[in-house]
């Protein structure tokens, strides 16, 4: 090669502190196997949930319930979401749904029960989110 060739060439090598970009890698082959197993749950939970909640709407539509009134949208989404926590639950996945029913019955069951409200307990959900979920 000529003197020229190899300026050239040297002029185009991009130098940098690579040693201390390197990181290294933190997902291990068994974290990669066991996000793919909760991802695995998770949609097997989500699946089940739509199916039973499809029967159940068909179910109360065909017995006269108008299954388009505002107010039975919403408090379908949350029995939908009560169904998903508790089947989540059974597979040893908490989600803030299943603190919030924990709470409910806590309230509802236990009359003596530490917890003065929903209210202040769901706020204390908020704050160990803030720590970290639980769940992704």
């Amino acid at each position: 090669m000529s003197k020229k060739n190899d300026e050239k060439q040297s002029a185009e090598i991009i130098q940098g502190p690579w040693k201390e970009l390197k990181r290294k890698a933190d997902h291990t082959y068994e974290n990669a196997i066991k996000l793919r197993e909760l991802k695995s749950t998770i949609n097997f939970v989500d699946d089940l949930t739509g199916s039973l909640i499809i029967q159940m709407i068909h179910s109360i539509k065909e017995n006269g319930i108008d299954v388009e009134e505002e107010s039975f949208v919403k408090n379908m989404s949350f029995i939908i979401e009560m169904v998903r926590a508790t089947l989540l639950k059974e597979m040893s996945l908490n989600t803030n749904m299943t603190k919030i029913m924990d709470i409910l019955f806590e309230i509802i069951f236990n009359p003596d029960s530490d917890i003065d409200d929903l209210k202040s307990a769901i706020y204390k959900i908020r704050e160990e989110d803030n720590n970290g979920p639980e769940m992704a």
